[in-house]
């Protein structure tokens, strides 16, 4: 949902709101004994627009906040992509680096499925990688089959595979099934919307952004109300609606009278 779509929700929303009045309105010529329909009827359209036209709205508001959050902001966001190291990863960054507003592109490591090893050889292979590939800073076996690698700052993803290929096959006779390479994106974050369209079409997959303006967001998710109790503040702000069209002559006689005093003074 864009922008002009949650604009017009929130129009007809409020046309609503002029339809609870304008019945309350009525109270003179449909009788007092009516008080209690129009309260009804004020938190029943109330919540019923509150659940069609502001309930999605409000799933709305952190895209639209983000985009404001982008544009004003001046830091740097961090976007995590996902490209198999089958593909050509060396060329992927460096086409990467010459997008305008990329910052810096970095390999932050790689998973690997391998043939399942043997439960007593995984301590073992997990100490010798580091030591027999120099570029490769830890290693890690998620399961028998998986393996999770962080690799130096500067290192060849595509060197790094192939050398421990063979020597997982060398010494241990296994196969290396396939792998990832994860690789964050460093960027200006009124651009990040942009850079992602350009990335999207090299067919790697988008992780998770980070950075202050996902922070920014995190934290508005976390104060904005559930959809039931928006709801239901619509259903309230629905019966309020109503009492106002019923009692609008008093309220009006009471701000005249306020105006006097105000005056006199």
């Amino acid at each position: 949902m864009d922008t002009i779509v949650s604009v017009i929700m929130i129009v007809l929303f409020i046309i609503l709101m002029v339809f609870i009045f304008s019945t309350a309105l009525l109270t003179p010529i449909i009788g007092k004994k009516n008080f209690l329909f129009v309260i009804f009827l004020g938190f029943t359209v109330g919540a019923v627009g509150g659940a069609f036209f502001i309930s999605p709205v409000m799933d709305d508001i952190p895209d639209m906040a983000r985009g404001v959050y982008m544009w004003s902001s001046g830091g740097q966001e961090t976007i995590n992509v996902e490209i198999s190291a089958e593909r050509d990863v060396e060329k992927f960054i460096s086409d990467t680096e010459a997008i305008d507003g990329v910052k810096s592109v970095q390999s932050k490591g790689m998973l690997v499925k391998t043939d399942p090893i043997p439960s007593q050889w995984l301590s073992y292979v997990e100490e010798r990688i580091p030591i027999t590939n120099t570029n490769i800073s830890s290693a890690k076996f998620l399961s028998s089959d998986t393996l999770q690698i962080n690799i130096k700052e500067g290192s060849r993803p595509v060197e790094v595979i192939n050398k421990l290929r063979d020597w997982l096959m060398l010494t241990r006779g296994l196969n290396l099934r396939y792998s990832t390479v994860y690789i964050a994106v460093n960027v200006e974050a009124s651009k990040v919307d942009d850079i992602i369209t350009e990335i999207e079409k090299e067919e790697v997959v988008i992780g998770k952004i980070e950075g202050p303006v996902e922070d920014k967001i995190q934290n508005l998710k976390n104060i904005l109300p559930d959809k039931s109790n928006i709801i239901i503040f619509c259903g309230f702000l629905g019966v309020v609606v109503g009492l106002a069209g019923i009692f609008i002559d008093s309220i009006i006689d009471i701000i005249k009278k306020w105006k006097k005093k105000m005056l006199r003074r």
